[in-house]
């Protein structure tokens, strides 16, 4: 990443480390130990340590929505509320906009029924309206995992693991061995799997993401 750098241009990079992505952050690291080059990282490690230590306690798996806590005999793995209320805010508004396209849909096809005279701005209007039925409908991905996810959870306890989660609405319960669950790379998703059950995906090219669900998978496998 910046090999193309000269030693100069490096240096000048490092004093913006903060502004950096926690894989730029990691890529001057390896960069500036390569080169040998004599300067203060002690803020760009510290930096870095603070991010592998906050994935390390899955404070980024609220980027999934969900939680993780450990309790004397189990690991949990739960739904935020946040994430919840998210999805229930998204499917209100889906709702809202897709009746506003409905009433935009019905209002264009009685302009030509009636053959009303409008100019073009006001029927440019009138296609946007009717046009936010596509765009409602997109919201309503937030009511399949309020579905999904209703009631989840993931947990490890005395060396199994234990999924609760609703396949086709209804809520089911699997019991596995921790040896049955593992991460599977589709492209650029990232699938944390048990069995054939997908239990939720991130993006894999996003480093913090992928470095997360590795962490996970290795807690639930006692690693």
């Amino acid at each position: 990443m910046y090999k193309d750098k000269t030693d100069k241009e490096l240096l000048e990079v490092l004093e913006q480390y903060s502004q950096l992505t926690f894989e730029s952050q990691l890529s001057l690291k390896d960069e500036i130990s390569t080169r040998g080059l004599i300067a203060d990282t002690s803020e760009l490690d510290a930096a870095i340590e603070d991010k592998i230590s906050r994935i390390k306690n899955f404070e980024f798996l609220k980027d999934f929505g969900f939680k993780a806590e450990t309790t004397n005999t189990k690991f949990l793995v739960t739904r935020t509320l946040n994430a919840t209320l998210t999805d229930v805010f998204a499917v209100i508004l889906g709702l809202i906009i897709f009746f506003l396209g409905v009433n935009g849909v019905v209002n264009l096809i009685m302009t030509f029924v009636n053959g009303d005279e409008i100019d073009v701005f006001t029927l440019a209007v009138k296609f946007a309206m009717a046009g936010l039925v596509f765009v409602g409908i997109k919201f309503f991905s937030g009511l399949k995992r309020l579905f999904d996810y209703s009631g989840f959870e993931l947990a490890r306890t005395d060396g199994d693991i234990t999924l609760k989660k609703r396949f086709d609405i209804k809520l089911e319960e699997i019991r596995a061995k921790a040896s049955d669950l593992f991460l599977d790379r589709e492209e650029d998703e990232l699938e944390l799997k048990l069995g054939n059950q997908v239990i939720f995906s991130s993006n894999a090219e996003n480093l913090v993401q992928r470095m997360t669900l590795e962490e996970l998978t290795k807690r639930l496998k006692g690693n």
